[in-house]
């Protein structure tokens, strides 16, 4: 079905695309974020290594990360004004991403062992679906981040003790097991005392170009800065 492991190699990648908004509280129509993704992901051997993408924001802001080696690199709005004349690239203290983080999606499809999970909970399959032209097979099912934590790390951080929150997920897979588009969705009541705030998340990322040669390398020294 899933031939994730058998993509991760290094020099090759995956592009992706697609849209994200959260919002805080009970009202969806009203996302404290709301954007655009896109932009590419490296492998190393067997997992996740870089990325750089662009985000655009409802009101047409863009923004730049690059996430190699361990460190992250950002460049558009906030950070672009923080830099120095001849700086194009920031480096910052609080600017922190893991390259799975730069498609805002939810769930890490880029952990194997979190693909076999959530297809575990799968309660509907539906063949002869279309992603971009490709024939697909939709799975989907929901899953609460309880389970989901007990295999992926980037459950456990973007969840926390949220244990009860339930993530709809729709992974729609080519004749080859090739992940082409994973759509995911919570919500969740405000619970004061266990320090949880309300809110929720829908993000839709499309897949394409598995495969494909794909080399990130940090900016030129020259061209980043610190800043705070």
């Amino acid at each position: 079905m899933v031939v994730l492991q058998k993509l991760l190699v290094p020099g090759q990648g995956v592009t992706i695309s697609g849209t994200a908004k959260t919002w805080i509280g009970g009202d969806s129509s009203k996302p404290a974020s709301k954007l655009s993704v896109k932009g590419v992901l490296a492998f190393d051997k067997g997992k996740l290594a870089a990325g750089e993408v662009t985000r655009v924001t409802a009101s047409g802001n863009k923004f730049r990360f690059r996430v190699v080696g361990g460190v992250t690199y950002g460049s558009g709005g906030a950070w672009s004004d923080m830099l120095p004349a001849g700086k194009t690239w920031a480096r910052s203290p609080i600017l922190k991403f893991q390259p799975y983080e730069l498609s805002e999606q939810n769930i890490n499809i880029f952990e194997p062992l979190t693909l076999r999970k959530i297809l575990t909970t799968t309660n509907t399959k539906t063949p002869h679906q279309v992603v971009r032209g490709v024939p697909a097979t939709r799975y989907a099912g929901v899953i609460t981040a309880k389970a989901l934590c007990t295999v992926s790390a980037a459950c456990r951080k973007g969840f926390g003790k949220s244990g009860d929150t339930r993530i709809a997920w729709q992974l729609l897979l080519d004749s080859r097991g090739r992940v082409l588009r994973l759509v995911t969705a919570w919500t969740r009541a405000k619970n004061s005392a266990a320090g949880v705030p309300g809110g929720g998340s829908e993000v839709n990322t499309y897949y394409s170009g598995w495969g494909a040669k794909v080399v990130i390398k940090a900016p030129p020294a020259g061209q980043v800065a610190k800043v705070s």
